[in-house]
């Protein structure tokens, strides 16, 4: 059973701005691409722990530069989503994949239920308890957060026949409080914006959302940059300032703050 190394593995997770005074969190579920020294990278070559496979490339920098602009709460997770994947439920075939984008992952083979177990209690659990414990300090002091999912997508899979046209893509599922919006305004911008592409809702592919936002009835969205805008600081800067700007005017708004509840097409 592999442990981690308190003295050369990273924390599980990392948190950012907790006293931050917007009414806004602020999640990154693929922020890292770390595995355990004691796992070898999972059988896997440090080109493919670079790539997408591992993490959402820029994904990480872009929600540390809109925490602190927004002076809001982050919570960041550092390892990869091949050792386990953070926005999957449990019973996900993929919540532990042994394939990514055709790239077999040996450390994920033919694991025992310990194994399985020693992950979720030790990278997976501590991470959404985290955004439970910040979601529930805003609830004791009486206040309706935005809950906000960044990711990044890759600009083409290895199955992909042509290159994906989305700059970004905003995600939901029954709740569009804020996807409308944030839809039209970066329509009018210009931008090519994939509405819940190329990823959508299902009851196999997501969880914090549903978990934490569509439960609690918050306003919420998930959003996708594609990682060919974010892989420099000009492009990290752009992208957060753009999105920054959209947050403060819902801010502004105390009728975008309110508890509904929408129900949801994936969970029962």
């Amino acid at each position: 059973m592999n442990k981690l190394d308190t003295e050369r593995d990273p924390p599980i997770f990392e948190t950012r701005n907790l006293q931050g005074k917007s009414a806004l969190l602020l999640v990154c579920d693929h922020a890292g691409n770390a595995i355990p020294k004691s796992m070898d990278n999972l059988g896997i070559s440090e080109e493919h722990l670079k790539d997408h496979i591992a993490w959402d490339i820029g994904a990480r920098r872009l929600t540390r530069r809109m925490s602190d602009l927004l002076d809001a709460p982050a919570i960041l997770t550092l390892y990869s989503r091949l050792l386990i994947d953070c926005n999957r439920p449990i019973l996900a075939p993929d919540l532990v994949p042994e394939f990514a984008d055709g790239i077999e992952i040996p450390g994920n083979t033919d694991l025992s239920e310990k194994e399985l177990s020693m992950r979720q209690s030790t990278f997976y659990d501590p991470y959404h308890l985290e955004i439970e414990k910040i979601l529930d300090k805003f609830s004791a002091y009486k206040t309706i957060p935005i809950l906000v999912s960044m990711h990044s997508f890759a600009p083409f899979l290895s199955s992909d026949r042509e290159c994906r046209p989305w700059e970004i893509s905003i995600c939901w599922d029954c709740d569009n409080r804020l996807a409308t919006p944030f839809i039209s305004s970066l329509k009018s911008e210009g931008f090519c914006v994939g509405e819940n592409q190329p990823y959508g809702f299902d009851e196999l592919s997501d969880f914090t959302i549903p978990e934490h936002g569509l439960k609690r009835g918050i306003p919420h969205i998930l959003i996708e940059v594609r990682n060919d805008q974010i892989r420099d600081e000009a492009g990290i800067e752009n992208w957060s300032q753009r999105l920054t700007n959209l947050f403060r005017f819902e801010l502004a708004h105390p009728e975008n703050l309110q508890v509904k509840h929408f129900g949801s097409s994936i969970t029962s």
